[in-house]
């Protein structure tokens, strides 16, 4: 996906800052796939700043080596009618949201100490993943198919704990059986996984995977489609909140 990005955004952005663009969402996901919360709290204004050097490039065609005054930028931007009214407003809001109303919001007093770093985080991934999927949809070379299906990919669900490796992605932090095949289904929601898919993805031996799936389905965490596919549930789903909260 990352060289249809750079093929895509490279035409209206320096390729310098469209690589920087790229590498910061990249790191930003990583982290959190790997649930390094306040790693990806840390890459998401990497990719904020990022994304207003490439608007800024967009309305100047100066490559900003950095933002120096985010705030002002984004007033610059928002000024500048010239430019797509999403460009204009949604994505610099969008960005910048997602990282300085968040952190003011979460540096308020609160009734109850819950850490609140999961859900910012899953925030900041789902807000940069919107980002970059515009930029897609506003400037790509690509056919309507390409384009498409590279927005989807973008704006998917991504799991902690799962790591992509080629074609196959599995779960690489240490957890149980059980949370480990949520984690595979919840990812590879909606299309579920085979029997075989989800032995070859798992760390645990076969016996161990088949007495957990009958679990799971008993629980009715997991359900088994006619098509021999297995699927997370929506209590699935709450099971596996539970089960992250705990780590």
């Amino acid at each position: 996906m990352e060289e249809q990005l750079k093929k895509d955004l490279g035409a209206a952005i320096h390729p310098d800052i469209t690589d920087d663009l790229i590498h910061s969402y990249i790191d930003l996901v990583s982290r959190y796939r790997k649930h390094d919360l306040d790693g990806c709290l840390s890459a998401s204004g990497k990719f904020v700043e990022n994304t207003l050097r490439a608007i800024e490039f967009i309305r100047t065609k100066k490559m900003l080596p950095e933002i120096k005054k985010a705030a002002k930028t984004r007033t610059d931007i928002e000024n500048d009618t010239s430019l797509p009214e999403s460009l204009r407003i949604l994505v610099p809001r969008v960005a910048m949201a997602m990282v300085y109303d968040v952190r003011s919001k979460t540096g308020a007093v609160h009734v109850k100490e819950i850490d609140p770093r999961p859900i910012d985080a899953s925030l900041a991934v789902h807000a940069a993943s919107w980002v970059l999927a515009e930029f897609v949809r506003l400037f790509h070379s690509s056919n309507e198919s390409v384009v498409q299906a590279t927005m989807d990919r973008l704006m998917r669900t991504y799991t902690p704990f799962i790591e992509a490796f080629g074609d196959e992605e599995v779960v690489t932090h240490d957890v149980s059986c059980e949370l480990e095949l949520l984690l595979l289904l919840a990812n590879a929601a909606p299309a579920g996984l085979t029997r075989t898919e989800i032995g070859r993805a798992s760390q645990f031996d076969s016996s161990m995977v088949s007495r957990k799936l009958k679990a799971l389905a008993s629980a009715r965490y997991v359900y088994k489609a006619r098509d021999d596919r297995h699927h997370i549930t929506g209590p699935g789903e709450k099971r596996t909140a539970d089960l992250l909260g705990d780590l």
